[in-house]
């Protein structure tokens, strides 16, 4: 379990976190983790400081930390977002193929196999993160 932090820390590593978001597209694919300017769990634990110490009735921030929340699902192992981009491309190439079956082979498939089980891995994730934010707030 993370420990307490304030919220004039929470408020920093938030900071820190949105400033990498607002230079960050977002990816099927996964977007490296080292990235981060601080642990996951720590800007987790952050954001969830802060979401409960706002006023509920203020949407736009609450909305926006939540965006943040989900976000970092993400975030993944830097070897997992390599791996998903080699499999991005070979999938991107099966489908302007005119004969996709003749370019197959065993190592391709494999990349385009953890390419569409990363991208799964992460819709799953931000789904547990929407799901922890709506049971924080209720």
């Amino acid at each position: 379990m993370t420990s307490a932090i304030d919220l004039e820390q929470a408020d920093t590593i938030v900071s820190e976190y949105g400033k990498l978001l607002s230079q960050t597209q977002p990816s099927l694919y996964g977007i490296a983790a080292s990235r981060l300017p601080y642990d996951k769990e720590l800007i987790k634990h952050a954001i969830q400081t802060l979401l409960l110490a706002i006023d509920k009735d203020d949407h736009a921030i609450k909305d926006s930390l939540t965006q943040a929340y989900v976000f970092l699902a993400q975030f993944i192992d830097d070897e997992r977002v390599a791996i998903a981009e080699a499999g991005r491309k070979i999938l991107e190439d099966e489908t302007r193929s005119e004969q996709p079956e003749l370019k197959k082979n065993t190592e391709d498939l494999e990349l385009a196999n953890q390419a569409v089980q990363t991208i799964n891995g992460i819709k799953t994730e931000m789904e547990n993160l929407m799901n922890e934010i709506r049971l924080l707030l209720a």
